[in-house]
């Protein structure tokens, strides 16, 4: 995984802070972070977040709180330094230069309340809906990796034929792609059209 070190599994946190799908509520927070700290006592040190994750004024949400719980890992700082964060940056429709997808990193470190992020992902592609957006989000991701405010950048819900535009155009600036994440989990592999 790069400079990286992860864990074989990872934790994910699309559910924090979301009322609309996941019946998220505040006073979950304890049992979450309980959750949390179970879940790198035995040794997973990947979270996956993004800057969307969370519903209305929780926007966010789960950026917040993976910060917070992060901050208060009982034990030695060593455990906090080895977390590593994978956060996406949603493609919204009003990011639209580089310099505003890097402010959106710039966010993500402040909910986050760290100075560097693990991976740094663009969280699905414009390619079918605003092409011209593509090319400066891609760009976002460089200058997110050339200002060191990311130690790595990846891709989610990315199809082959992006995935291989978007490694050839990162490679060519030296920006190696660390990650693609697709939308797979145990219900979808249980599920079947037959």
């Amino acid at each position: 995984m790069g400079p990286l070190s992860a864990s074989p599994m990872g934790f994910g946190t699309w559910a924090w802070g979301n009322q609309f799908l996941w019946g998220y509520q505040e006073s979950m927070d304890s049992q979450l972070q309980q959750t949390f700290n179970l879940a790198v006592e035995n040794g997973i040190n990947l979270f996956d977040t993004a800057d969307s994750y969370g519903t209305g004024r929780l926007n966010g949400k789960s950026e917040k709180l993976l910060g917070k719980f992060i901050s208060e890992i009982p034990g030695q700082k060593q455990v906090q330094n080895n977390i590593v964060i994978a956060t996406k940056f949603a493609a919204y429709p009003w990011r639209l230069t580089p310099g505003q997808f890097v402010n959106a990193c710039r966010a993500s470190l402040a909910r986050l309340q760290i100075e560097q992020i693990g991976i740094g992902q663009l969280h699905w592609s414009t390619a079918n809906y605003a092409p011209p957006q593509e090319l400066a989000l891609w760009n976002g991701l460089v200058a997110m990796y050339e200002k060191g405010l990311v130690r790595a950048v990846g891709v989610s819900n990315y199809g082959p034929n992006q995935l291989v535009k978007i490694h050839d155009y990162l490679t060519a600036r030296g920006v190696p792609l660390c990650s693609a994440q697709v939308s797979i989990y145990i219900i979808s592999l249980m599920w079947s059209p037959s």
